[in-house]
């Protein structure tokens, strides 16, 4: 699309700091719709005799930001993951803190990691999103509309409305038809592994939530044990350390969902669901099975041992315990 090159030439017009700002902050809006898609756009404008140190910041930046697009999004699978175990307007109400919280680690992470945050900075790094905003905005409003109007969750309001907009496009711009087609039909073949992961983490978790004795026994023995503001604290914590050793956050997350749901009213499983996307959230930016992190090394060629262990390692476990104490401080006020 014109209006993403467009981006990718604002970004690549800036000086070393200003781009590494810029690129995390395109990273969490582009990212908000097309995930991991946004690092081989991002990754375009860095000049090809980059030193290895840009780009390894570089690729850090992009995963912070697109990372934290997870904890408001509703185009994530996490995200799907959170309606099938809670309340559907708990996850909705979620997206709330979720955005107050990856706006803090944003602006947090350019100032302390990065190393410079200014009005002209943010201003300059905005700047760059201008082209795609009106796209990204159309995107948003249809899905939100249609999951409205409609009662439908996010995942099932995405597989009407991002159809309806290809095709529009493809209308728009015919010479895409073919390489639309052809991504689609790669897509399709490449993504067993994915599904199957998930399939059988919904499996599991299905098995959890729909088991009376199983429910009996959480319900009688893990409320006693486990207060509110240590569920909200221990589901993203679990999350980040097996990601760690390379499980993926639904192996972990689905299942813990499963069991702490019933236990919670609408207004805490809120809190809860917005615990869940920290953990994915930051699980997915330090795992080197994650494919936030293949992608990002492979676009950028870097090292994925670098990413995992790098300044994102010390990022993301902050984010685990500032999000978790900021819900449950919310909690207590509101």
């Amino acid at each position: 699309m014109p209006s993403v090159q467009n981006t990718q030439s604002l970004l690549s017009k800036l000086n070393a700091k200003k781009i590494l700002s810029g690129l995390q902050v395109t990273s969490h809006f582009l990212g908000s719709v097309i995930n991991i898609g946004s690092f081989p756009l991002l990754s375009s404008v860095l000049p090809k005799n980059s030193k290895i140190s840009l780009r390894q910041s570089a690729g850090e930046a992009s995963i912070r930001g697109m990372n934290t697009a997870v904890l408001w999004s509703p185009f994530f699978v996490s995200f799907a993951v959170g309606q099938i175990y809670l309340p559907e307007m708990s996850a909705w109400m979620g997206i709330g803190f979720g955005i107050i919280i990856a706006t803090l680690f944003n602006l947090i992470t350019i100032k302390f990691v990065i190393g410079k945050l200014t009005i002209n900075y943010l201003l300059d790094a905005l700047s760059c999103i201008k082209p795609i905003f009106s796209r990204l905005l159309i995107l948003a409003i249809s899905v939100l509309f249609v999951g409205q109007i409609f009662n439908k969750t996010a995942l099932n309001a995405i597989i009407i409305v991002v159809p309806i907009l290809v095709f529009i496009q493809i209308f728009r711009r015919p010479e895409t038809s073919n390489f639309i087609f052809k991504n689609l039909k790669n897509l399709i073949q490449n993504s067993g592994d994915e599904m199957l992961l998930i399939s059988v983490s919904m499996f599991l978790g299905s098995i959890l939530t729909n088991s009376v004795e199983i429910q009996n026994f959480v319900s009688s023995n893990v409320s006693d044990y486990f207060p509110f503001w240590m569920m909200i604290i221990s589901l993203p914590l679990i999350v980040w350390c097996f990601s760690l050793i390379g499980v993926h956050p639904i192996i972990t997350s689905a299942p813990i969902l499963s069991i702490f749901g019933p236990l919670l009213s609408v207004w805490e499983a809120a809190f809860l669901m917005q615990a869940h996307l920290i953990g994915w959230c930051a699980g997915t930016a330090i795992s080197f099975t994650s494919l936030s992190v293949l992608t990002s090394a492979e676009n950028f060629k870097i090292s994925i041992s670098k990413l995992v262990f790098g300044p994102n390692f010390f990022a993301t476990i902050g984010l685990v315990f500032f999000g978790a104490i900021t819900l449950i401080i919310s909690n207590y006020f509101l």
